[in-house]
């Protein structure tokens, strides 16, 4: 009897521990710098690449908390993840997936472009 106890106690807090650290997990409103989803698009295609493109507005240039929100954006290994980073109320309304992603009037305002390539290989350039 005490043994079944005991098994059933270690599982009993090994769930606990699991879904404590679940909930603890830190997340995008855990960052110092306040980031806002302006655009998104996305292609159709779910059997092929998947190409993912944000305009994002940030309170603040800090390079350690672009990085973070970038590697927090959905990703899978088909496809690719870009994230383009405006400080201020000057973005792009409109956002294409293909070739350029908006107007070039709005390059001076942009402040960083996050990118994560089908192999995982992770960028953030800085303007």
């Amino acid at each position: 009897m005490t043994k079944k106890l005991l098994v059933y106690g270690f599982l009993v807090m090994f769930i606990a521990i699991m879904i404590w650290s679940s909930i603890r997990e830190s997340g995008i409103d855990d960052l110092k710098t306040k980031f806002i989803e302006r655009s998104f698009v996305r292609n159709e295609n779910n059997t092929g690449p998947v190409k993912r493109r944000y305009i994002v507005t940030a309170s603040d240039t800090v390079q350690s908390d672009l990085l973070r929100y970038g590697n927090l954006m959905p990703y899978n290994k088909l496809g690719s993840t870009e994230v383009y980073f405006f400080l201020g109320e000057n973005y792009p309304s409109q956002l294409s997936l293909f070739g350029e992603p908006f107007q070039e009037t709005f390059q001076k305002d942009l402040i960083a472009v996050y990118t994560k390539d089908s192999m995982g290989k992770v960028n953030l350039k800085k303007y």
